[in-house]
């Protein structure tokens, strides 16, 4: 476990940060949150959007983003997401975090982020796909589609091993779809690349009819 010594500048901010947390609050969205299934124990109603623009008033600090994760609201756990630096992050922080992640919309946040950033992203995606844990699973593929969308930057190479790596069981929905998603994106990156993961898919979709839905959004964007 990873231990921090506290100061008090760096509480103050987190102090400031709460107080402009709750002044978000907004309870038509916490009502649709909870129609959609997202029933934090912890939860303000504040959007993604105010709480992007909350997070880019302040510099990133390992010290405040422990803060504001352990305050345990959904607000400041994805504030701690923004405002991590990933280059400080150990693997029993990443553990920890994942743990404590109680549901996809958190999952995707963390994903989109933080892990993302991560110096050995690369290695977590792979290490996670074939792990079998839900979250570390949907977290894997949520990034796949992530940094295909940065052409310029990713590792294509990577890309082809993560195809190979893909689970065949995508039974939950919210897996299914961030599947789609990624995939949908990673075909966008070149022909070799799309063409390798409509092979893959055509053999999974007759094993298992799920991946039908894979498929037909596929070809949707390849045909764009």
């Amino acid at each position: 476990m990873e231990f921090f010594i506290d100061d008090k500048e760096t509480e103050a901010v987190f102090q400031e940060i709460f107080k402009k947390v709750q002044i978000l609050r907004n309870g038509e969205t916490h009502s649709e949150m909870k129609k959609y299934g997202l029933n934090y124990q912890k939860s303000l109603g504040a959007t993604i959007v105010n709480l992007r623009e909350l997070a880019g008033g302040y510099s990133k600090d390992h010290l405040l983003a422990h803060k504001l994760w352990t305050k345990a609201f959904r607000e400041t756990k994805i504030l701690a997401s923004l405002l991590e630096e990933p280059e400080k992050v150990n693997e029993d922080q990443i553990n920890r975090w994942l743990d404590e992640m109680d549901s996809n919309e958190l999952i995707e946040q963390v994903s989109m982020n933080l892990f993302m950033y991560m110096p050995n992203v690369y290695e977590l995606i792979s290490e996670w796909l074939q792990s079998e844990n839900y979250r570390r699973v949907l977290c894997a593929v949520i990034i796949s589609g992530r940094l295909a969308m940065k052409k310029d930057e990713v590792k294509v190479r990577e890309l082809f091993k993560f195809v190979e790596m893909i689970p065949s069981n995508i039974d939950e929905f919210y897996l299914r779809n961030q599947m789609k998603r990624s995939l949908g994106k990673m075909v966008r990156v070149n022909k070799e690349i799309a063409d390798t993961i409509c092979d893959k898919v055509r053999g999974l979709r007759a094993k298992d009819e799920n991946w039908q839905e894979v498929w037909d959004d596929l070809q949707y964007e390849i045909e764009l």
